[in-house]
């Protein structure tokens, strides 16, 4: 492979050398370009008849090919270079952003390079006319992180705002060591993050700042430099001289050292988010660079920690400010790029679930990801080994309750979702868990696939405690088949399904011998399955909550995700004639049945 790729870059020579007035470059001569020869494998140059808008030279294009080539496009640079953030589309030492990740190209035949110069060609004359300066704010982030230098160890913060609030606000902000800065909209939000990362809400730890909210992006010449500019903008948006200062307060007010404030930034391709850090903070004493220098008190004059709105935009005028990197994580980011249309429902509406074995602890990060992030937890056993292979958690968590172990797994690894309960006991007999479920949620999802359970649900129906919709899931044996019914607030019409001990009426799968295995355990029994087969069953319930959390619920609905006839074969089953007789051919299965 590695002599075939010489070959094909001996190849792209000749093919340049037919069509264009080029030299083929050494080490050397790239390094007196000063561009980094190391990535590439070969380089050519290109004449142009552009002008630099600057110099007036002719502009040369250096198309350097990668050890990867004919799979990855070669990068193209200009010479004499176009300056970074001067020009949009152009990266250090003059490399052009030519080709976006929606082009596609055939590698096998390298005629695509022929449209790669002539892009580039166009690309450099559009840059220079200033015809694609509008572009410097659809790619606003790319040239923003290009305008400063993090310093070392500085951690990315991470951004829990809502970027649907057009406002400039105070925020809140937490600073750590390990973890960065964090910012969120309420202290609630940012005291249940820290908690669920593992880190416990203080006043040390946590203080207020502010987020600017700009109507338009920012060019590179417009970037920032000092908190004076930042009062300006303020001013200009309508802000009276005390509001202005009232918001400089809160970000000089988060860190005495060098306090960090965000800003939200409209543009054609959403609303993102960027970060500012003060190269100082209000304690610092102006020692002339002298950072040996202890740092004064805050008032420097004044009561000890406070400086009067009057004092503050002399002291604080001046004070530098640069980019930071930050990373927005917010539900509506990470959830589908604010483009998840069920996020509004979703996120309003509260899940209980009964039962967290194979079934119902796979629903969760399934549940997450579909925008839920609200939840009362409920399962009395506790996690074992035998378990892993077909349950969300593995092996940190045997010997723990699955209720709290999943509350914990997915705090940790979901830490904007609030688990309101997660009770470690029989649901039935814990008040706590009853309260929860009947007074927080929204829909209660069923899946113990224990008759008593669904029998002390009926109760609390029929009682009228409970009045939302329940969802009731269960696998038939093997898991040849997930059974998912929708049983509307204030009925039990799900107990049609079965007799009065919790016998399932009509199965899809008949077997001619006992299905389930005893344990070495006293009256122990298990049902031998994987978590493969149940894979297919854990979306089609986790698509029929979303559609009830968006949609509503006018009547119950009944639907079954049957396996394919080869696993029912595997394990000397066969379908159902009298199922089939009711709801029709299963045939080949793999597919959902909607019975009702």
């Amino acid at each position: 492979m590695p002599n075939n790729h010489s070959a094909l870059v001996e190849k792209l020579g000749e093919f340049l050398s037919d069509r264009y007035s080029v030299k083929r470059l050494s080490e050397g001569e790239m390094q007196g370009l000063r561009i980094t020869s190391s990535p590439y494998l070969a380089y050519w140059r290109i004449e142009t008849d552009i002008r630099h808008p600057e110099n007036g030279k002719a502009i040369q294009l250096i198309v350097a090919a990668k050890p990867t080539f004919p799979f990855s496009i070669p990068n193209i640079y200009t010479h004499p270079k176009l300056e970074v953030l001067k020009y949009p589309h152009v990266e250090e030492q003059g490399k052009l952003c030519v080709w976006g990740d929606d082009v596609s190209f055939d590698p096998q035949d390298i005629t695509y390079i022929e449209h790669l110069i002539r892009d580039s060609c166009l690309l450099v004359e559009e840059t220079i006319s200033g015809k694609l300066d509008d572009d410097f704010s659809n790619g606003m982030l790319s040239y923003w992180e290009r305008s400063y230098t993090t310093y070392p160890r500085e951690k990315k913060a991470t951004s829990l705002c809502n970027v649907k609030n057009r406002t400039s606000r105070q925020i809140h902000v937490a600073y750590d060591s390990t973890k960065g800065v964090i910012f969120a909209d309420t202290e609630d939000e940012l005291k249940r993050w820290l908690t669920n990362i593992g880190l416990k809400p203080s006043r040390k730890l946590c203080s207020t700042t502010f987020l600017l909210n700009l109507p338009d992006a920012w060019k590179p010449s417009e970037y920032p430099t000092k908190i004076g500019d930042i009062l300006s903008i303020l001013k200009t948006q309508g802000a009276d001289h005390v509001q202005a200062i009232a918001a400089i307060s809160y970000i000089m007010g988060s860190n005495l050292r060098d306090p960090a404030f965000l800003v939200q930034t409209n543009t054609p391709n959403g609303a993102i988010i960027t970060a500012m850090r003060c190269v100082s903070g209000i304690s610092t004493r102006g020692n002339a660079g002298q950072h040996n220098l202890p740092s004064v008190k805050a008032g420097n004059g004044f009561r000890d920690g406070r400086i009067f709105f009057r004092n503050l935009e002399a002291r604080c005028a001046q004070i530098g400010i640069r980019g930071m990197g930050v990373e927005r994580r917010d539900p509506s980011w990470v959830l589908g790029r604010d483009s998840n249309p069920s996020l509004p429902a979703t996120s309003g509406t509260t899940i209980g679930i009964i039962g967290l074995g194979s079934v119902g602890s796979s629903l969760l990060p399934l549940l997450i990801k579909a925008g839920f992030c609200k939840f009362v937890l409920c399962d009395g056993e506790p996690l074992e080994a035998a378990n892993v292979g077909r349950h969300l958690l593995g092996m940190d968590y045997v010997g723990i309750n699955k209720a709290l172990a999943c509350e914990n797994h997915i705090q940790r690894n979901y830490p904007w979702v609030d688990v309101l309960y997660a009770g470690s006991h029989e649901w039935f007999v814990d008040e706590k868990a009853v309260e929860e479920l009947t007074t927080k949620c929204d829909l209660v999802i069923s899946a113990t696939a224990e008759w008593a359970s669904d029998k002390a649900i009926q109760e609390i129906i029929e009682n009228n405690s409970l009045t939302s919709s329940v969802v009731f899931c269960f696998t038939e044996a093997h898991a040849v088949a997930t059974h998912c019914y929708v049983n509307k607030a204030g009925s039990f019409s799900y107990g049609s399904l079965f007799d009065n001990t919790g016998g399932l009426l009509d199965s899809c799968a008949k077997f001619d011998h006992q299905t389930i295995k005893e344990t070495h355990f006293c009256g122990g029994i298990f049902q031998p399955y994987g978590g493969v087969e149940l894979s297919f069953g854990h979306s089609m319930i986790v698509e029929t909550v979303t559609e009830l959390a968006c949609e509503g619920i006018q009547d119950d609905s009944y639907r079954v995700w049957v396996g394919s006839r080869k696993l029912l074969q595997s394990v000397d089953g066969q379908w159902n004639q009298g199922w089939e007789q009711k709801h029709g051919e299963i045939g080949d299965g793999s597919k959902i049945l909607k019975v009702v």
